[in-house]
């Protein structure tokens, strides 16, 4: 029992040696290899290390990453905001360069507290990427001045109560990306203040609140810009006839709209465009794929990658007034309404280049198998030379025989292309 005990501690003994040998080996590398092994660990973990040993006291205060969320967001939970940790972590920390700093705030979070002093603490440390999610319950916020003139800031994030009240004196020459979710805008020329003075700005993500009504005109009009991404779902009780949205970006290659306001559409220069995805909802004299077709003579020529979703009556003529000012589309996608509506169409008397000499893909998703839309399927089919498949997606039928007939009629029509493959799914709705 005695020799039992005796190995007992020996093996305690020599486990505790080696943890403490494996310790001193960590603690042996170098500061530089120490602050990238903590990158990929959590912030509010980070901190804790202090406790390891003296050395580890210091260690953490040189991350250049920083990352502080609420886990939860309803006010009368017990946890608390991250705010405090928040507050006095930023206050510690001494890395020069602060390469990222994420902060979500949710209603949790206390509403006397100055957060836009924390960003700007962040911008004078050569801030290059700021993420700042604020979802309290006090009113919006505006942001620190020095903020829109950060020379490092390469790209940007901004959510929820966050004013954008730029200032005159505004310069990001290094911001590459800009992402404004729901955010609330001073007025109309704060946002082209801010655009226009962000000279090499690549890719802008825009999602609009219900709630937006500050600006009338939203003007994009940003030289540099290669990828455009809108999102706009404000209720048509809401709309007013007088709204716009404005672009005019000669560099863009990938647009993306989804704009359900009823707001009207100019699209300006844009004659790089490759890959374009539309859904909208304009007033009947507004119908942007008229618009996008005519405002130009080269907008949309260079388009490969084509995906629509239209919401009114017409956009069959629409989509051809396009097409016929594009020579170079390999794929297009439909994506209309389960809802049948009456369409107009009438069979055009020359046949896009685009269609005769590229387009390869074609997909509807939503086919109704009414009248119109078998005469554009059977036109896109009997002229598409190169199509190499093309694929339908339609709502399920209570009548199996009803499927079947659909998917004879469309293998049954003409097909131009020796290659091209027919496929259909049906799925529940």
């Amino acid at each position: 029992m005695i020799y039992a005990t005796e190995k007992t501690q020996e093996v305690i003994i020599s486990q505790s040696v080696r943890e403490r040998n494996c310790e001193d080996r960590i603690s042996a590398l170098p500061d530089d290899l120490l602050v990238k092994i903590l990158l990929f660990v959590p912030t509010k973990n980070i901190v804790t290390t202090v406790i390891l040993s003296k050395r580890w006291r210091t260690i953490w205060t040189e991350v250049p990453r920083l990352e502080y969320e609420d886990i939860v967001s309803n006010i009368n939970s017990e946890q608390k905001s991250v705010w405090w940790f928040l507050e006095k972590s930023l206050q510690l920390h001494k890395a020069p360069i602060l390469e990222s700093l994420c902060i979500q705030l949710k209603e949790i979070c206390p509403t006397n507290v100055d957060v836009a002093k924390l960003v700007a603490q962040a911008v004078d440390r050569s801030l290059r990427r700021l993420l700042f999610h604020l979802s309290w319950l006090a009113k919006p916020t505006s942001m620190p001045n020095r903020l829109y003139t950060c020379e490092t800031l390469t790209e940007m994030e901004l959510f929820n109560k966050i004013i954008l009240d730029v200032p005159p004196s505004v310069c990001l020459p290094s911001l590459a990306k800009l992402f404004l979710f729901c955010v609330v805008y001073k007025d109309d020329v704060s946002l082209v203040r801010l655009l226009s003075n962000c000279p090499v700005l690549r890719i802008l993500l825009v999602i609009r609140s219900e709630e937006d009504g500050n600006v009338k005109k939203y003007t994009v009009k940003v030289p540099s810009l290669e990828e455009f991404t809108y999102l706009y779902k404000r209720p048509l009780s809401l709309a007013e006839n007088t709204r716009s949205l404005v672009l005019d970006c000669p560099a863009l290659t990938k647009l993306s709209i989804n704009d359900h306001s009823g707001d009207s559409c100019s699209i300006g220069n844009m004659p790089s465009i490759v890959r374009a995805e539309l859904s909208t909802f304009c007033y009947p004299d507004k119908k942007i794929l008229r618009h996008i077709s005519s405002a130009t003579p080269d907008n949309f020529s260079q388009l490969v990658d084509l995906t629509i979703t239209p919401c009114d009556s017409g956009w069959l003529e629409q989509l051809m007034l396009m097409l016929k000012s594009n020579n170079e589309l390999q794929s297009l996608t439909i994506k209309s309404s389960y809802i049948i509506t009456p369409l107009l169409w009438n069979k055009p008397g020359h046949v896009p280049k685009c269609l005769a000499s590229h387009l390869e893909f074609f997909k509807w998703r939503s086919y109704n198998d009414i009248k119109e839309e078998r005469e554009f399927v059977a036109y896109i089919l009997a002229n598409s030379k190169c199509l190499k498949k093309a694929e339908f997606v339609m709502p399920n039928s209570k009548n199996i025989y009803d499927e079947n007939n659909i998917c004879e009629e469309l293998k049954s029509m003409f097909k131009i292309s020796p290659s091209c493959q027919i496929t259909f799914t049906f799925i529940p709705i």
